[in-house]
Order: structure tokens, then C-alpha cells, then sequence
């Protein structure tokens, strides 16, 4: 069984997945993985952008590459082996990947939810079970889904993002309680709002703008992230003082629905 640090893991000659690698915090993450020295596979839609960050990688990791995949066809189980086929066992494993909808709940449809449901939650679901397995034999591994103070927090809307959330946070905790005593973790990463283009777009849309206290930069989280991954707590917040929040909610239920439909 591998033993971890409290502050992480050597991520030396690891082969690492990023999904949702083209942008924002996938992207960082990926070059923040290589420049630690893993083998870095990049997964996203735009092959552009992919190839780019690949030419990134591969100045401090030449074996590191990428794979086209749209998360909403369904078709991730099959990439993730065709990657341990190519670049070995998996040894970390980011669920990052994920997308929002431009429509109110006014004009929001089922099917939304379930292609939204389909990006989010259940490629996550299907990568991580295509992995699992091999990571339980071999005693080692590290898994995470980044997820949204959404999930834990949700606001006024349609709800079809933070219930992607709620759900990706609900697998993950109960997963981590079956693999950690053989060698597993699996995290559940909170990154506060980011400026990416999806925060920005979030926005536009009419979302606040979160206080200075709950908003990092790309970088910070991505910092956070590999430096806390394998490490013995299952969620990684990059705002702790959000969490208490939580406690605000469980405390004043009645106070904090008020407060939240306010706004």
C-alpha cells in the first residue's frame, strides 16, 4: 500500500489526467503537473488549444501529451483506457472538466439537465470507475473532482450546475470511504470563483461578484491542489472561510434562506 505525505505527493514519472485541460484551471493544473515532472495527458474538446498546451508541457515533460474528447458524448471511459494503453497506468486523475448552461429556468428544458448531467457529473463517474480498479490492485492512486461552492451553497437559478456538483461531491465522499484503506484518495476540490472564462461568463449572467475572500486566481488553486493532493483530507478549499458558511446554513436554516433569496 503507498504511503503519502501530509504534504502531498512526488509526482516524478506519475501519469497524470487532466479533463477540461484547454482553459482555466485544467490548464494550470496540467502545467503545473508537468513542470513537477509527471506525464501530463490533457483531455478537452478544442484541439487547438489541446495542441498548444501540449508544446507548453513538453518543455520540462517530453512524454507528456493530450486526447480530444467531448465529456457530454459519453465517450471518456473509452479514452481513459486508451491513454493507459499509450501512456501506462494512471497513477493521479483530475475530473475538471465541466460545463454551464446560458438558459434561465423559464426556458430550461429536461434534456438540459441531462447533457449538463452528462459533462459533469457522469463523465467523472466514468473515468474514475475505468481507473479505479487498477489503482486498488496496485495500492496506490490519487483521484479528485474539482467541484463548485455551488454544490455545498447553491443560489437562485435553474439549478442545473450546482445539482451537477452536489452530485459529483456526494460520489466522491462515498468512493473515498471504500478506497482509502487500499492506498487510494480520493479529494473534493472547492476553488472558490476563479476568472476563467466560464466565472466570468457566470457573471454576465447576472452572478455577483463573489468578495475578495472567496476568489483566487488560477494559479493559487492550482498551487493548492498539488500540494495538497494524496494528502489526508478529502476536501481541498481553496476559501476556507466558506466552509463556514455551511456552518451558518446548518446552524440558521431559516436566517440563511432568507438571506439567500435577498439576493
Amino acid at each position: 500500500m503507498a504511503q503519502y505525505s501530509r504534504d502531498g505527493m512526488d509526482y516524478r514519472g506519475k501519469v497524470a489526467v487532466v479533463t477540461g485541460a484547454s482553459s482555466g484551471l485544467g490548464r494550470q493544473l496540467a502545467l503545473d503537473l508537468a513542470a513537477a515532472g509527471a506525464v501530463v495527458v490533457g483531455v478537452a474538446r478544442r484541439e487547438p488549444e489541446l495542441r498548444e498546451l501540449t508544446d507548453e508541457m513538453r518543455r520540462s515533460s517530453p512524454k507528456s501529451g493530450y486526447v480530444v474528447c467531448d465529456l457530454a458524448s459519453g465517450d471518456i471511459g473509452t479514452t481513459m483506457q486508451s491513454i493507459e494503453e499509450t501512456y501506462g497506468p494512471v497513477d493521479v486523475l483530475i475530473n475538471n472538466a465541466a460545463m454551464d448552461l446560458k438558459v434561465g429556468l423559464r426556458d430550461i428544458a429536461v434534456d438540459d439537465y441531462r447533457h449538463l448531467m452528462e459533462a459533469n457529473f457522469l463523465s467523472a463517474v466514468s473515468a474514475t470507475l475505468t481507473v479505479l480498479p487498477g489503482m486498488i490492485e496496485r495500492g496506490h492512486g490519487v483521484v479528485a473532482m474539482v467541484s463548485s461552492d455551488g454544490g455545498r451553497l447553491p443560489g437562485s437559478g435553474p439549478g442545473a450546475y450546482p445539482a451537477s456538483k452536489a452530485a459529483l461531491g456526494a460520489f466522491a465522499e462515498s468512493v473515498s470511504y471504500r478506497v482509502r484503506r487500499k492506498g487510494v484518495r480520493v479529494h473534493l476540490v472547492y476553488p472558490a470563483f476563479m476568472p476563467t472564462a466560464m466565472g466570468l461568463a457566470a457573471l454576465d449572467r447576472g452572478l455577483r461578484r463573489p468578495p475578495f475572500f472567496a476568489r483566487r486566481t488560477v494559479e493559487q488553486v492550482s498551487k493548492l491542489v498539488l500540494r495538497k493532493l494524496g494528502g489526508p483530507h478529502f476536501e481541498i478549499n481553496a476559501a476556507p472561510v466558506i466552509v463556514w458558511a455551511t456552518v451558518f446554513r446548518a446552524a440558521v436554516p431559516r436566517l440563511y434562506q432568507r438571506f439567500r433569496s435577498s439576493r
